[in-house]
């Protein structure tokens, strides 16, 4: 698939932000600090890059989906195998470094359900191994439906439409999660109310919704059924506005980034679309798994406080993980990374050169 210069400047953005919600003196175990009330938001906010992640993985997904399916014999089939050689050689290589380092304890259970990228289906796994690796468990759960979506959203209003019906779903199901936890840990369950699957899953549709309009010019044209869509968006934005909460902050989030998304397709403001964002995108699954391990260890070894100054020290703090995490990941995405997905392209070239000879003998 060819490569946008603005998706990978997106990941960059958004591995940018989770690492300056990472430089929050809460990570840092600092407290009595003080920062201004703006910064404070922004930092706060930080962990919403995450979202714009998911975004771009489903739009991406459904760029390169759409071309193999009038390529290859058996995409399907091929994008479960680019899937496990893009995502499962590094977060395997993380989860010895992890061990090794000490960082954290996992039970034998977490460190199975990581292996089985089952993690993010359970509250005390879900990150209990590798630091952030919510987001990968809940990225492999959408992996597994996402076939069954592509060929199902047809349109940009059924995608609304699936939206619309996704966040009221998981508007119901994370309020009976809040009054019903099935944990002790309120912290714990609260996070995992927040970081499961049914919770992102509108998310993902967000970049479904994306794709289509991005790749079907007569989206808005006059259609009879549409109207039925305004009608539900209307009733929406009343719920959410009579105290539903329905638009939850983070796919607010979502929806702003597919806006700005859109514009970058169009207009690659350099502010945002430059040498630097492309490059650390290109990086940024290595720099996600990386980050949190660096700043692990920089609270491990007591190397996380720098000034009396709470935003100077949060930016020192951003500095330091940034560029250690930049030439960590170097390492990883070019030994490790790119290695893994070349043997993943030629598994496939073969598997498809096989079909296409079986194929021409039974003629």
């Amino acid at each position: 698939m060819h490569r946008f210069k603005y998706i990978d400047s997106l990941r960059g953005i958004a591995i940018i932000l989770v690492i300056f919600h990472h430089s929050h003196p809460y990570f840092a175990g600092i407290e009595n600090y003080r920062l201004p009330a703006f910064f404070e938001s922004f930092l706060q906010n930080g962990d919403k890059g995450v979202i714009l992640f998911f975004l771009m993985s489903a739009f991406t997904l459904c760029l390169s989906l759409s071309k193999k399916i009038n390529t290859e014999q058996y995409p399907i089939r091929n994008y479960f195998l680019r899937r496990a050689f893009r995502i499962v050689p590094l977060y395997y290589f993380m989860i010895i470094l992890i061990l090794l380092t000490r960082i954290s304890n996992p039970t034998n259970y977490s460190l199975l359900a990581n292996f089985l990228f089952l993690h993010g289906l359970s509250p005390y796994w879900v990150n209990s191994t590798i630091p952030g690796g919510w987001s990968v468990g809940i990225e492999v759960l959408f992996y597994l439906i996402f076939p069954l979506l592509f060929f199902w959203i047809k349109s940009v209003w059924s995608a609304v439409n699936l939206i619309l019906i996704c966040m009221l779903f998981a508007k119901l199901i994370t309020s009976i999660m809040s009054v019903h936890p099935l944990v002790n840990d309120q912290l714990l369950w609260g996070i995992f109310t927040y970081e499961n699957i049914i919770s992102q899953l509108p998310v993902f549709l967000i970049g479904i919704c994306l794709y289509r309009i991005s790749t079907n010019k007569n989206s808005f044209e006059e259609q009879p059924w549409k109207y039925k869509t305004y009608c539900f968006i209307a009733v929406i934005i009343f719920l959410h506005l009579l105290g539903g909460n329905v638009f939850k902050e983070h796919y607010l989030f979502a929806i702003a980034f597919a806006f700005l998304s859109f514009g970058l397709s169009n207009y690659p403001f350099i502010l945002l679309v430059n040498r630097f964002t492309v490059w650390v995108g290109k990086l940024s699954y290595s720099i996600y798994l990386v980050h949190l391990l660096v700043a692990g260890l920089l609270v491990k070894y007591h190397l996380n406080h720098y000034s009396s100054n709470a935003s100077i020290e949060v930016v020192i703090r951003f500095s330091i993980i940034l560029s250690i995490s930049i030439a960590v990941s170097m390492f990883t995405y070019h030994l490790i990374e790119v290695p893994f997905q070349n043997l993943g392209k030629r598994v496939i070239e073969k598997l498809e050169l096989k079909a296409i000879s079986t194929s021409d003998a039974a003629i």
